[in-house]
């Protein structure tokens, strides 16, 4: 199913709908609750559609790494579990409204709702007034059904975006992609590079890393590149290229037993496992027998 992306507050389409609520950083285990209750609305013939921001930087403190997915990779799973409808409209848009115009506007005269689900954390309208207990209130005024989804815990400790975070930024991607119930993606346009993994034998495809984001720990990761369906293995360095140089942070990635040209084409690639940290090599001999080594280590896997 193709999910149909909105960003401005006209009334859709779809409708009626069920809708889940929430910024949905990651995509983590506990943010999918929320959204496969949404997705249930279908047994009721409710368009299962999701609330989100689209330029919600400023909703996350900086200190904590900002936004984990780039709003492409956040689209493309919510499109692949089933979403019909992704109403994303930079938070400027509903910032100023109260609760009540939040469901008004947003839920009522925007969304067609029918019902809505959200966390038990969640937070609405101006200066974040509006909790989970008032939007019950407000929308049952409206015969709008209301979910609220407890939190999750996994080993004893709620599943957040800041701990998932703090992971990432760790190396530890095997516990962060626990908590979001997939590998951490990245999934953006390839970049012409300079080509030097071709000369040394290891051809890659650079990808950018968005400025702002939580970045993973520098370093290189066993990973899972998908082209055209099909699955390979492969070997991703985060960083700045050290040896060579990188004005800003690049994903760039040498895929096992592949060959084509896939310059300009949006590529998914998952990291699966810490192998070592970035780090900045004498030459590109010394550089290109490393690889051999990172090559031997997945094959193993």
């Amino acid at each position: 199913m193709h999910v149909r992306k909105q960003t401005e507050l006209t009334p859709c389409k779809e409708g009626p709908t069920s809708v889940a609520l929430g910024l949905f950083d990651g995509v983590h285990l506990g943010h999918q609750q929320v959204l496969q209750c949404a997705l249930a609305g279908r047994t009721h013939g409710l368009a299962p559609a999701v609330f989100t921001f689209e330029q919600a930087d400023g909703l996350v403190d900086t200190k904590e790494g900002g936004l984990i997915y780039s709003e492409e990779y956040k689209q493309y799973i919510l499109e692949k579990m089933g979403f019909a409808l992704l109403l994303a409209v930079p938070f400027e848009t509903v910032r100023g409204m109260s609760p009540s115009e939040f469901v008004d506007t947003v839920l009522q005269g925007t969304l067609h709702a029918g019902q809505v689900v959200c966390g038990y954390d969640f937070r609405f309208g101006r200066d974040a007034g509006g909790d989970a207990a008032l939007l019950r209130q407000l929308c049952e005024k409206r015969a709008i059904g209301v979910q609220v989804v407890p939190a999750l815990s996994v080993e004893g400790a709620p599943v957040s975006s800041t701990r998932i975070r703090s992971l990432l930024r760790q190396g530890k991607i095997e516990q962060a992609n626990t908590l979001c119930g997939r590998p951490y993606g990245i999934y953006s346009t390839v970049l012409s590079g300079n080509r030097l993994g071709r000369v040394i034998g290891f051809p890659t495809i650079n990808q950018r890393l968005q400025v702002g984001r939580t970045l993973p720990r520098f370093g290189v990761y066993a990973s899972e590149t998908t082209v055209d369906g099909a699955v390979y293995r492969s070997i991703t360095n985060i960083g700045v290229k050290p040896t060579v140089g990188s004005d800003t942070p690049l994903a760039e990635t040498h895929i096992l037993h592949f060959q084509g040209e896939l310059y300009g084409r949006r590529i998914l690639v998952r990291l699966l496992r810490f192998l070592r940290p970035e780090q900045k090599f004498r030459d590109v001999e010394q550089l290109r027998l490393q690889m051999q080594k990172d090559v031997s280590s997945v094959e193993e896997d």
